[in-house]
C-alpha cells in the first residue's frame, strides 16, 4: 500500500526548472495530467463559485478567489467574518480581539499540496462568538478537490478550523470529510502564485530570511471593484515571523559508513550510502535488495527465497518538492504489501531530515516498516522522529529524484507512467 511519508498524508513540500524573476521564484512543477483522475478546472463537474470575491495580497503576488456562498454559507460566513474582523478571536495573550481582521499580517507556509496561510500563534477563533469555534463542516456531494485552486479550511477532529486556510496548486484525491472544508475557487493566475510560493518555501523547509507574508485579505461583494494592491507589512509587525526567520539549530549528524546502494532506474542512477546506526533497517534493505532475505508473496502466500525484491518495481508515488516512494509488489491483491514481517522504527539522535537525499522507510505507524522506502528532495524537519532514516543519497541522485518527482501523476500522486527500478546492487557487503 502507499503509506504516508508525511505526518498528514499529502499535506505538508528547487526544481531544475525553477527560475528567479524579479525576486520571485517560478517553479516548474508537474501537475496532475489532463485526462487523469485529477482532471482540470475545465473538466470539473462541480458548480462554479458565484459568491463574493476574496483577494489575498502577499509580498509574492495576489491571489483572487470566488466563494461558494450558496453551497457553503456557514463556512463562507466564518471565513469572511474572521477576515474582516466582524467575528472576534482570542490572541496569544488570551485577550478577545474585536473588530480586527485575523488573517492580515501573518506568514504563509508551503505544503505538499499548495500553500497555507492566515494562522496566528496560539489563536482560538470564535472566542466570545458562540458556535463559531465548533462549526461542523458543510458537506457537498459536488465540491471536490478535483481541480487546482480549491480554497479550503482545515477540518480538525471533525470540526472546521477557522484559524487557517489553504489553496491547492493541483487536484488531489481526498476523503469527503476533508473535502467538506472547500469553500472557494481561485483563478488560474492565482494558482501560479500558489505554486511559486509552495516551491519557494518547501525548498527551504519553511524557514526563510525573506518569509512570504499575507499582507491583507479583502472581501469584495459581487460586482464590486477589486481594491488596490495592499502595501507590504513591515516584518516586525507580522505575526509569527520569528518562527520562520529564525534558523533551525544545527544538529551534528552522523555520516553513513555502511554499504553503498546503486539503484539503476529508467530515469537515471541513484546512489546512496547506508547508515550502520540503523542495523535493522539497513539489514532489511540489503537483504531484500540482494535476495538474501525471504519474503511472502502477498498474492500466493508462498515464501519467496533468493529473489531481488526491488528489481522491476517502480516509483509509484511522486510528490514534487517532497519525495518519491517505491510502489508495491505487482499483483498485490490487498495493496497492503503483507510480505511476512514488520519491524519498528530506529530513531537515531542527530539523524534528521535536515538535508536533501535522505533515504527512509515509509510506514503507517512506528511498528509497520516493511519494504517501502522514500527519498526526500529537500530538508523536511517535520518528519523527524517518525520515520527511520537509513541512508543518504548523493547530490547527483537528488537531481534524479527531482526529475522522478515531476513525472505526470494523478490526483492521488501516483505516477501515470512510473519510473522503473531496473536493478538494485549493493556494494560493501560481506
Amino acid at each position: 500500500m502507499f503509506r504516508c511519508a508525511v505526518l498528514v498524508c499529502g499535506v505538508g513540500l528547487l526544481s531544475a526548472g525553477a527560475v528567479a524573476q524579479g525576486g520571485r521564484v517560478h517553479a516548474a512543477r508537474s501537475k496532475p495530467a489532463a485526462g487523469s483522475s485529477a482532471g482540470s478546472a475545465g473538466r470539473s463537474t462541480g458548480p462554479e463559485a458565484t459568491g463574493p470575491t476574496v483577494v489575498f495580497d502577499t509580498n509574492r503576488g495576489r491571489m483572487t478567489c470566488r466563494l461558494y456562498s450558496k453551497e457553503k454559507p456557514a463556512t463562507v460566513a466564518l471565513f469572511t467574518g474572521l477576515a474582516t474582523g466582524s467575528i472576534p478571536w482570542m490572541d496569544a495573550t488570551n485577550t478577545t480581539v474585536n473588530g480586527k481582521p485575523m488573517y492580515d499580517a501573518t506568514v504563509m507556509y508551503g505544503i505538499a499540496t499548495g500553500a497555507a496561510g492566515g494562522r496566528r500563534i496560539n489563536v482560538v477563533p470564535g472566542a466570545g462568538a458562540p458556535g463559531v469555534a465548533s462549526l461542523e463542516p458543510e458537506k457537498s456531494a459536488t465540491l471536490k478537490f478535483d481541480r487546482p485552486g480549491r480554497l479550503a479550511m482545515r477540518v480538525t477532529a471533525g470540526q472546521l478550523d477557522g484559524r487557517s486556510f489553504y489553496v491547492l496548486d493541483h487536484a488531489e484525491e481526498r476523503t469527503p470529510e476533508i473535502e467538506a472544508g472547500i469553500f472557494g475557487q481561485c483563478d488560474e493566475a492565482s494558482v501560479k502564485v500558489v505554486d511559486a510560493i509552495s516551491h519557494e518555501l518547501l525548498s527551504v523547509d519553511n524557514h526563510s530570511a525573506t518569509p512570504v507574508v499575507l499582507n491583507k485579505v479583502a472581501v469584495v461583494a459581487e460586482g464590486g471593484a477589486l481594491p488596490a494592491v495592499a502595501a507590504d507589512v513591515p516584518l516586525a509587525q507580522v505575526d509569527g515571523v520569528e518562527l520562520v526567520t529564525k534558523p533551525l539549530e544545527p544538529i551534528a549528524s552522523p555520516e553513513p559508513t555502511g554499504p553503498t546502494v546503486h539503484v539503476a532506474t529508467t530515469a537515471g542512477p541513484i546512489t546512496c550510502r547506508l547508515f550502520t546506526q540503523t542495523p535493522i533497517a539497513t539489514e532489511n534493505f540489503v537483504g531484500l535488495a540482494t535476495g538474501a532475505k525471504p519474503f511472502t508473496d502477498p498474492k500466493t502466500k508462498q515464501v519467496v527465497k533468493g529473489k531481488h525484491f526491488y528489481d522491476g518495481l517502480t516509483f509509484g508515488r511522486v510528490v514534487p518538492d517532497f519525495m518519491v516512494q517505491n510502489a508495491d509488489l505487482p499483483d498485490d491483491p490487498s495493496g497492503g504489501e503483507e510480505i511476512g514481517f514488520h519491524f519498528g522504527n530506529e530513531i537515531v539522535p542527530g539523524l534528521t531530515f535536515d538535508r536533501p537525499g535522505r533515504l527512509a522507510y515509509a510506514n503507517g505507524g512506528p511498528d509497520t516498516n516493511e519494504s517501502e522506502f522514500f527519498i526526500t528532495e529537500h530538508p523536511i524537519r517535520r518528519l523527524d522522529g517518525n520515520y527511520t532514516i537509513f541512508g543518504q543519497c548523493d547530490e547527483a541522485s537528488v537531481k534524479v529524484v527531482e526529475g522522478i518527482a515531476r513525472v505526470p501523476r494523478n490526483a492521488d500522486d501516483h505516477a501515470l507512467k512510473p519510473v522503473r527500478i531496473v536493478k538494485v546492487t549493493v556494494e560493501g557487503v560481506d
